[in-house]
């Protein structure tokens, strides 16, 4: 069997998969809330005694774990935990021969998961005309903002990951030059992540209510930054017209950055949006009003129009695409 693990700020997610059938589901599969233990080796330990009682001879061939960090040499600092988690210590943890365990950056194992996803898990914004073998992007608004180029070696994934939620943001349009100068103002520095992630929604709600009277704001003025987005997300379903304002601005800044990700990619594979939130906000996307921000870069238009949109509506990508980095890591070994 392999092992396989999404590794975020809030769950950890850890499942056992067979070595030689990629389609059958998780013969394992549970969740452990991350900030309750001190390390990733903790809930390691915890889930190898809680899988005893359904596989109690388990030989675990390779494992491979999507973190959300950077992965530099086999290690990582995460981002959102104060752990750092190495290749050599799970390996021992979990008696693996050196080399049958890999670190990933959890972008990565997301991109990986989208080259396998079944189409019913690949919602269409916009079909475009897709180049089997041409690049592809994966932007995914989550916790914060992972981007990921992936190429072909053959038939072989070959995932680039990027930091490119932390560079420097610039307005699409005119009217964004405000939201700009607020942003500089409130932090120093501008990026795409500041906007397009769950506390980005927070910001985009504060930045659309600083002159609006506090009887006219859709939530009420305690409301916690982390349950702003859901707050919002609910009360644009119930037709507040400032609620679906703000989550059309996101959907326009996400298409926006998704533009620029494929032409710096070239991606004439296709762009994938993951990471939670373009599935939990899709009933507030206009395709149509998508595409024109996310092809509204001058000469190149058309060519932006060709490339295919998708977004994954699959929970578990990130996990499928680590148990696949496991299994191609175990066919080597």
């Amino acid at each position: 069997m392999i092992l396989a693990g999404d590794i975020g700020g809030t769950k950890t997610l850890l499942g056992l998969f067979s070595a030689t059938s990629p389609d059958e589901p998780p013969i394992f599969l549970r969740s452990y809330p991350s900030r309750d233990h001190p390390s990733l080796e903790s809930i390691l330990s915890l889930f190898m005694k809680d899988v005893v009682p359904i596989v109690p001879r388990l030989r675990i061939n390779s494992a491979a774990f999507g973190v959300a960090g950077p992965v530099i040499n086999g290690r990582c600092r995460t981002t959102n935990l104060p752990w750092i988690v190495d290749t050599g210590s799970l390996e021992n943890l979990l008696s693996l021969s050196r080399g049958a365990g890999a670190l990933v950056n959890d972008l990565v194992a997301i991109a990986w998961g989208s080259t396998v996803a079944s189409p019913e898990n690949l919602k269409s914004i916009n079909e475009g005309a897709s180049d089997a073998g041409g690049a592809r992007v994966v932007v995914a608004p989550g916790t914060g903002l992972g981007e990921a180029i992936i190429g072909f070696s053959g038939k072989t994934p070959v995932i680039l990951p990027t930091e490119g939620g932390h560079v420097d943001w610039a307005p699409p349009t005119p009217e964004d030059l405000p939201l700009l100068e607020w942003l500089w103002k409130a932090f120093g520095h501008a990026s795409p992540e500041r906007l397009l992630s769950g506390p980005g929604i927070a910001l985009l709600y504060h930045f659309h209510i600083r002159s609006i009277p506090p009887k006219d704001h859709p939530l009420p003025p305690d409301t916690p930054d982390e349950i702003v987005p859901e707050g919002v997300s609910r009360e644009a379903a119930r037709g507040n017209p400032l609620a679906q304002k703000i989550l059309g601005h996101f959907w326009r800044l996400l298409a926006a950055e998704a533009g620029n990700m494929a032409l710096k990619a070239l991606a004439t594979g296709g762009v994938v949006l993951a990471g939670g939130i373009p599935e939990k906000i899709a009933p507030f996307l206009d395709p149509k009003d998508f595409m024109e921000s996310f092809s509204a870069k001058g000469r190149y238009r058309d060519l932006l129009l060709r490339v295919p949109v998708l977004i994954a509506t699959d929970p578990e990508i990130g996990i499928k695409g680590a148990a696949a980095i496991a299994r191609s890591i175990g066919e080597k070994n």
